[in-house]
């Protein structure tokens, strides 16, 4: 019986972590999972022996605050690697966490395989160094960082972006508006503030704003407003924040069909992230918005020459503005709904966004990545 530790560190790695334990499983179902993770991994099945899923973090300052009960989970999960000496270990991006403890496991002789690189999403990523020292094998989601990695000598490849296995609406346009209990031929606006409680603070009263300002404007708009399935509290913000309110702006409370409400929407209001790649499979034209903390918005400023010129994966991806983009001070109610009445009132506009974002889906690849996967990491391992 194989031993395979997991290591992910934020929800979309809990997620996908789940995903690469249940193809392995297909594939080989006498090995045994043990490692970091959260609710996702859980279910799958793993030994979670640390829970790490609260740990992605935003800026240095954030960082900084979770440094400690960090370090002593690191040398927790290091101390145990070392002394069960599993057959296998898959990190999933989280790199200050992860590369350390690659970094430390393959110098032990244990195989490593890296899923989804720190900065995988560059065009050229900046730690092949790093990731040769980590044992040199990764899988990454997008085929320009694995054919620049390769150049640099890692054994780098690619199957395809997870997202494109998992981001699939329940039904077309019309049964979603149905299910979802919106009137027929109504403008429909997807609102995703995020699901952090720092975004929540930053994102909501702007966001209700909004909405207020695009009803007033437009008249019988309709506002989805998914929140996955982060509990009750995430649930009681967004109603405090959009209670207050006319009685006349028409918003519901989503909760578990985040793709569905993409997917029913006319146009997103979507934060900056994970998020924004998903809308961009599903097609759905987007403003792109991010408001950090005031001292996020601080290290902005600080470090605004080393970050990249975009904040949205579609447009990075792109490596130009395909979807409007609006950062920190920009990011009020007024500058969110003029963005989005400009995409409403500008048909070409929109039909070229949607073929843009057709290109990003494209150049995604297939369904299958998780299968296809999880074989390479036994083959890269010797375990197949």
């Amino acid at each position: 019986m194989h031993s395979i530790v997991i290591s992910a560190g934020e929800a979309s790695g809990d997620l996908y972590g789940a995903r690469i334990v249940a193809a392995l499983r297909q594939i080989n179902p006498d090995s045994r999972f043990w490692g970091a993770g959260g609710p996702k991994l859980k279910d799958a099945g793993v030994d979670i022996r640390l829970s790490t899923t609260d740990g992605g973090t935003i800026g240095i300052w954030a960082t900084a605050k979770t440094l400690p009960s960090m370090t002593l989970g690191y040398l927790r999960i290091r101390r145990m690697i070392l002394a069960e000496r599993p057959a296998l270990f898959i990190p999933i991006d989280f790199g200050a966490f992860n590369l350390r403890l690659a970094q430390i496991a393959a110098k032990a002789r244990i195989p490593v395989v890296y899923f989804i690189p720190p900065g995988s999403w560059r065009r050229e990523p900046r730690n092949a160094d790093k990731l040769k020292a980590a044992g040199g094998k990764v899988i990454c989601p997008f085929q320009w960082s694995a054919e620049y990695l390769a150049s640099q000598g890692v054994d780098a490849r690619w199957f395809g972006h997870p997202l494109i296995d998992l981001v699939v609406p329940s039904g077309d346009r019309d049964y979603l508006r149905r299910t979802l209990g919106l009137r027929e031929g109504s403008l429909v606006v997807g609102l995703l503030p995020g699901s952090r409680k720092h975004e929540l603070i930053e994102h909501l009263p702007p966001l209700a704003r909004c909405a207020q300002l695009l009803n007033d404007e437009l008249g019988g708009a309709q506002f989805l407003i998914p929140i996955g399935s982060a509990g009750y509290w995430v649930r009681d913000r967004v109603q405090s924040a959009f209670r207050r309110l006319h009685a006349t702006v028409d918003f519901r409370i989503v909760e578990g069909r985040t793709y569905d409400c993409m997917a029913a929407s006319d146009v997103l209001i979507c934060k900056s992230g994970t998020a924004t790649l998903e809308a961009a499979i599903i097609g759905t034209p987007m403003v792109i918005f991010y408001r950090g903390t005031a001292l996020m918005r601080l290290e902005y400023r600080l470090r605004k020459h080393e970050i990249e010129d975009f904040i949205g994966l579609p447009n990075l991806i792109a490596g130009r503005q395909i979807c409007p983009e609006l950062l920190n001070e920009q990011v009020t109610g007024e500058n969110l709904a003029r963005a989005a009445l400009e995409l409403l009132r500008a048909e070409p506009i929109v039909h070229e966004m949607r073929r843009s974002l057709a290109d990003i889906k494209h150049a995604l690849g297939s369904p299958g990545v998780f299968r296809c996967a999880a074989q390479a990491m036994l083959e890269m391992s010797g375990l197949a």
